[in-house]
C-alpha cells in the first residue's frame, strides 16, 4: 500500500464525523507491512483518531497488507478480547 497518511487521516475523519463508528464496541486492526507511510506512522495516526473512543483496539490480527493475509468475513458476530489480542469468530455451524 503506497497511501499517503493525509488521505489515511481523511478517512477516519470522515467515518468519525459520519457517526459510522458510533456504538462500535472494539476496533480490530489487521497490519500494514511493507506500507507507505511506516506501520508506526500509520498505527500513531490510528492511536490519535480512534483512541478518544475509548473502546478496545487489537493490531496485528493476520488481515490486511501482509503476504500471507487472512480473509475476514463481514457481519459475523465476533469476540474480540483486547487483553489476550485475539478475535474469535463466531461462524454458524455447518450442516
Amino acid at each position: 500500500m503506497d497511501e499517503d497518511l493525509y488521505a489515511l487521516d481523511r478517512l477516519l475523519t470522515q467515518l468519525l464525523r459520519s457517526g459510522a463508528l458510533a456504538g462500535v464496541a472494539g476496533i480490530a486492526l489487521g497490519s500494514w507491512q511493507d506500507c507507505r507511510p511506516s506501520p508506526d506512522r500509520i498505527r500513531q495516526l490510528m492511536l490519535e483518531r480512534l483512541g478518544p473512543l475509548g473502546i478496545p483496539m487489537v493490531w496485528e490480527l493476520g488481515f490486511g497488507h501482509s503476504p500471507t493475509s487472512l480473509t475476514v468475513p463481514l457481519g459475523i458476530p465476533a469476540v474480540l478480547d483486547a487483553d489476550a489480542g485475539t478475535l474469535r469468530l463466531e461462524l454458524p455451524a455447518l450442516r
